[in-house]
């Protein structure tokens, strides 16, 4: 994957708060097994911008942005910006 997969994972705030950096997997329809809705994307967390911030698609093991470095998401589409470096 090249760095147009880079993006950013924000919260819905005034205005939008980046919270983690990431990259898309594109064409994945699942995420540890479960399905992904059709507002959701696969994200492998690389960095952590706001370690206390909520995960949006919570699992078991995964309820904070600390928690998820080096792991996958689903996370919202709309809430997932790609970057320019």
């Amino acid at each position: 994957m090249g760095d147009s997969d880079k993006c950013g994972l924000y919260v819905e705030e005034n205005p939008p708060c980046l919270v983690a950096l990431g990259r898309l997997y594109e064409g994945s329809t699942t995420v540890h097994n479960i399905p992904l809705l059709h507002d959701q994307v696969k994200l492998g967390v690389e960095e952590v911008r706001d370690a206390d911030a909520p995960i949006l698609v919570p699992t078991e093991e995964v309820k904070l942005v600390e928690q998820a470095l080096k792991t996958f998401l689903a996370w919202p589409t709309h809430l997932v910006k790609h970057l320019s470096e």
